[in-house]
């Protein structure tokens, strides 16, 4: 097998031995001797030994050479050498022997396996052996982590949680100095500019918020947002409910001759109440939550000094407003979560107090996280532009919504969501409906929304039209300013691969950076692979 060698960065020498210092394999100078220095670094490494008998018989479990232990090399005279310094990586990042490689011959492996080559040919001094343990560091495992990630699992950055102040990096990588069980859970109201649910007030939207216990101290963190129409719940039966039948007969379709005018969305416009006066102002929210729906990929990073922060938007549970799919209105409430992120919205302790409270813990660097719907709103956000947000990475994003629920003039279910479209999945994320109180004032005026959508969507002939091209976030694209992660599986039967397609097209040549990552899974999460390995 081979092992792709990403995300690596080359240093001078000097840098990395900085950076070992940093994170505690070196204290002070190199010892004198290098085989001394080798054994040094493995001490610090075998984190599940408390004593010289339990190292040592680790030590005797690696072998050296094809015929001697580790702990018998460490005991002779021996010189080391870059076979032996290879066929211990080998071993520490999980080969097995007669498998992946010979132990005869551990040097053939690098190019078999595709490890880093090491410019050395031998070990004259401790700063050899530090540089070459720097490159082990950074290698990728049989199993895909970097091998310090590998420690890391260990516990090896444990003991940094009572000291940490700020994040540690390791080859441009935050490493997880942070303890991840003494997060800060607090709950704000965004306040954003719209009225969907016409109440005469602006809609509130709820956000929660996870951020590590040091921002309460003077450290400013950088920010993880996933907007999550289902983080307060979904309304499957109600969805079902209303899914539309497909066992229709099939009729000729009527050919028309449109313009593009003909199917240019509107200019968005909207009338809008006052914002809220403002009672006085909070230093500490005055609601917690208990469990969130996590993204895992927020959750690798919450240990590395990253806030993350959960939205689900109007129309949802305790949030003002109402669904609806794809509109301007919803990417306007994604982009105030952002806005007052990077300090330019307000937010407030609870809906009635009108007490404001500022997201002071915030460095104003914003990225977005998130696949499929999550994914989507990411998307929307970076289409406007908004200050703060510096990145998106979206897996299985839609880029057009015509591109999900339509097909060349056609209706075409996504998956196998036969009978799915814009109406049912507003009415399924609508999750204010699961307080009954809150429901009944809201109720009659969503009705209208659902009758308006299912006009406006027209399964009867599936045409582009100005409702979709509303819904098409591939006409702002030049707004975009933050980099953008794509990532997209070719066999994704849900949000098809032309969505990603069309996007990365669009972007290009925008002076943005922009990655892709295509992989032949389907619609799934590929950042809770440990990391990506492309097997021979």
């Amino acid at each position: 097998m081979k092992n792709n060698q990403f995300g690596r960065i080359r240093l001078d020498r000097t840098t990395e031995l900085e950076e070992l210092k940093n994170i505690h394999f070196i204290d002070g100078d190199l010892l004198a001797d290098p085989k001394a220095q080798l054994k040094d670094f493995l001490k610090r490494s075998c984190l599940v030994s408390n004593s010289e008998a339990t190292f040592q018989q680790k030590l005797s479990n690696l072998l050296a050479t094809p015929d001697q232990t580790m702990a018998a090399f460490f005991e002779s005279d021996q010189p080391l050498t870059l076979e032996i310094f290879i066929l211990l990586e080998l071993q520490l990042l999980q080969f097995e022997a007669d498998t992946d490689y010979q132990i005869e011959d551990p040097l053939s492996a690098i190019s078999k396996i595709q490890l880093p080559e090491l410019d050395l040919k031998n070990f004259e001094t401790s700063a050899d052996v530090a540089h070459a343990w720097y490159n082990l560091l950074t290698t990728h495992t049989k199993n895909g982590e970097v091998y310090l990630d590998r420690l890391t699992q260990q516990g090896y950055f444990v003991s940094f949680y009572p000291t940490t102040t700020k994040p540690l990096f390791f080859n441009g990588k935050a490493q997880a100095v942070f303890d991840p069980h003494r997060l800060i859970r607090e709950v704000v109201y965004v306040e954003a500019p719209l009225d969907t649910d016409h109440d005469g007030q602006r809609d509130l939207l709820k956000a929660e918020i996870l951020r590590p216990a040091q921002t309460a101290h003077g450290y400013q963190a950088p920010v993880l947002y996933t907007a999550s129409p289902y983080n307060q719940g979904t309304n499957d039966s109600y969805g079902e409910a209303i899914t539309h039948n497909v066992d229709v007969p099939l009729t000729e379709k009527t050919v028309q001759k449109l313009s593009k005018s003909d199917v240019t969305a509107e200019p968005f416009s909207q009338t809008l109440p006052a914002e809220r006066k403002v009672a006085g102002m909070a230093t500490k929210a005055s609601e917690t939550f208990a469990r969130e729906q996590p993204y895992t990929l927020n959750n690798y990073f919450l240990s590395r000094g990253f806030a993350v922060v959960y939205a689900a938007g109007i129309g949802t549970r305790d949030s003002d407003g109402l669904r609806d799919t794809g509109s301007v209105e919803e990417t306007i409430s994604t982009t105030a979560i952002i806005e007052w992120l990077a300090g330019n919205r307000r937010a407030f302790t609870n809906k009635t107090d009108n007490l404001e409270i500022k997201a002071s813990w915030s460095n104003h660097k914003i990225a977005m996280t998130g696949r499929s719907y999550l994914g989507t709103l990411a998307t929307a956000a970076a289409t406007t532009g908004v200050e703060g947000l510096e990145t998106i990475i979206s897996e299985a994003a839609i880029s057009s919504w015509y591109d999900y629920y339509r097909d060349g003039g056609l209706v075409a279910a996504p998956d196998t969501f036969q009978g799915e479209d814009m109406d049912v999945l507003a009415a399924e994320v609508l999750s204010r409906k699961h307080d009954a109180g809150d429901y009944l004032g809201i109720k009659a005026h969503f009705d209208q929304i659902l009758k308006r959508i299912e006009k406006d969507q027209d399964r009867d002939s599936g045409n582009y039209s100005k409702y979709w091209d509303s819904k098409n976030y591939l006409n702002n694209v030049k707004n975009i300013k933050a980099d953008i992660i794509m990532v997209h599986g070719l066999n994704d039967w849900n949000v098809k691969p032309r969505n990603v397609g069309k996007l990365w097209n669009a972007v290009r040549d925008l002076p943005i950076n922009k990655k892709i990552i295509l992989h032949q899974g389907q619609h799934i999460y590929i950042n809770a692979f440990v990391q990506l390995i492309s097997p021979i």
